[in-house]
């Protein structure tokens, strides 16, 4: 990037987005498509830094002179055109245009990417922020560190693959200690109070998963793909959306494009009666056609 930006000359053109006096200064840098701003490049140039001494950059998209995103290193960043010194972290997944959870730890969007990791991401990404949040807060007590809302999501997220417990343990163990070593490492009162954070944490986290459970069942209207009854205690392994093992083993499949098919049932498709074009009637099973009577007669009379 530097090599790149260090011959190139400055840009002489009007900003087409933000007023002159307001518009910051821009390379005009031929790899990125377009200018963009001196600070913004050496904001980015900082944060893969810590990845490696030498990086390379890889344009993804481009909106105009709003907004870039480039890819490095697996890390994606977005650099804003309308003003210096702004350039963020975007969630890992191409195209996803949320933030991460947490940047350096947790580096999937919430609303979408995170929940779609494997059990072993969620493992190491429970383990990274576990470590993060303890070298934080653990100098001054050890019992005293707090695993926020980001260990709530990668929670949330264990549960919807149904891996909570090595997630919820990866966590804690990270951020304290594995309990059989907390009267080896602490002593006295400090082992006590680290028992008890290590427990209310764990409560709490359970809290959580349990509040997780019932969002997405309820998400699913409580029932299965399958046409089973969602419950509670369907094993450890077994995400909530699913109602047995076998379910989440099968996962959604179809037969023939019809009604889909899911650990052998059928489930009828249920299909809306319109009259006028408005969207009242009943429910009747797919492929099914709706009897008509006579124009201008009741069903009634009709039968008459």
């Amino acid at each position: 990037m530097l090599t790149a930006c260090g011959p190139s000359p400055d840009w002489t053109g009007q900003h087409p987005v933000v007023d002159p006096e307001r518009a910051p200064e821009m390379f005009d840098i031929t790899p990125l498509g377009e200018p963009v701003p001196y600070s913004t490049v050496m904001l980015l140039l900082g944060l893969p830094a810590p990845a490696s001494r030498s990086t390379e950059l890889e344009l993804e998209s481009r909106n105009g002179f709003h907004s870039l995103i480039v890819a490095c290193c697996g890390r994606r960043f977005e650099m804003v055109l309308t003003q210096d010194d702004y350039a963020t972290e975007r969630c890992r997944v191409p195209g996803c245009d949320s933030g991460p959870v947490s940047a350096h730890s947790i580096p999937y969007c919430v609303h979408r990417h995170l929940a779609e990791r494997p059990e072993d991401e969620l493992v190491e990404m429970a383990r990274a922020w576990g470590h993060s949040q303890r070298e934080e807060f653990s100098a001054g007590d050890p019992a005293a560190v707090a695993l926020g809302k980001e260990g709530d999501r990668l929670i949330a997220a264990a549960v919807a693959q149904g891996a909570c417990f090595p997630v919820k343990t990866a966590l804690i163990e990270a951020a304290y200690d594995e309990p059989e070593m907390v009267d080896v490492v602490y002593c006295g009162e400090q082992a006590v109070h680290v028992h008890y954070a290590m427990d209310t944490e764990n409560f709490r986290l359970e809290r959580v998963a349990r509040a997780a459970h019932r969002r997405i069942q309820k998400l699913a209207s409580g029932r299965c793909a399958c046409g089973a009854v969602l419950q509670i205690g369907t094993g450890p392994k077994v995400p909530p959306q699913f109602c047995s093992a076998a379910c989440a083993a099968a996962g959604p499949q179809t037969r023939g494009g019809s009604a889909p098919v899911i650990c052998g049932k059928a489930r009828t498709v249920p299909t809306l009666v319109t009259r006028g074009g408005r969207g009242f009637g009943r429910a009747r099973p797919a492929g099914r056609r709706p009897r008509r009577g006579r124009p201008g007669r009741s069903s009634t009379s009709a039968g008459a």
